[in-house]
């Protein structure tokens, strides 16, 4: 038997990589810029049951799956038909506030306010609170159609204007000779 022909290809052949790159962006879920995460606005699950506690915590009941692998799972493993997870004070005031009026913004700036936190450190510890709510499923975020486009349409803001480097400090101790004068007596003209 004679070997088989590979049919030809019409066009130019794609490298493995450009494929690839190709491929691999059609399956990542999108990147929000600094300026898309704090515009988006969070909305909470309406599948999820929750109840407000005493002292203002919160008690989210999560079900179990329904699908196949929740099935063979339960089937294989005791896996309860619901899981409670309580939410503390914070994570209370957060989780009331996902509600699809606030954006992520307007939900650092309570906690600014409320918990006497500098605006850095209750902007992470939000944005990692929403993030594990978000892979939970107990979450959705709403991105503006217009902050999308300006990002896309190339709508950045100017670059900031470089500052100076910092003046050199003038220490006390030695300097070591530069390497024109190392070994050779200063000449004083």
């Amino acid at each position: 038997m004679p070997p088989k022909k590979e049919p030809e290809l019409e066009g130019p052949v794609p490298d493995e990589a450009t494929l690839y790159d190709k491929v691999k962006s059609k399956f990542r879920k999108p990147r929000l810029t600094r300026k898309q995460a704090l515009s988006a606005r969070p909305i909470r699950n309406p599948a999820l049951k929750w109840e407000e506690l005493d002292g203002g915590e919160i008690r989210i009941v999560l079900p179990r799956r329904d699908d196949r692998v929740g099935k063979v799972l339960s089937v294989l493993f005791y896996v309860p038909k619901s899981r409670p997870i309580n939410l503390d004070i914070v994570g209370a005031n957060v989780w009331k506030r996902c509600d699809g009026q606030h954006t992520v913004d307007d939900i650092v700036d309570a906690l600014v306010e409320e918990h006497r936190l500098h605006r850095r450190e209750a902007e992470v510890s939000l944005t990692e609170f929403l993030k594990m709510l978000g892979k939970r499923n107990m979450v959705a975020f709403l991105v503006p159609n217009d902050v999308l486009r300006s990002e896309k349409a190339g709508d950045q803001p100017a670059p900031e204007a470089e500052q100076p480097p910092p003046p050199k400090r003038q220490g006390s101790a030695k300097q070591a000779p530069s390497k024109r004068t190392k070994g050779r007596k200063r000449d004083d003209r």
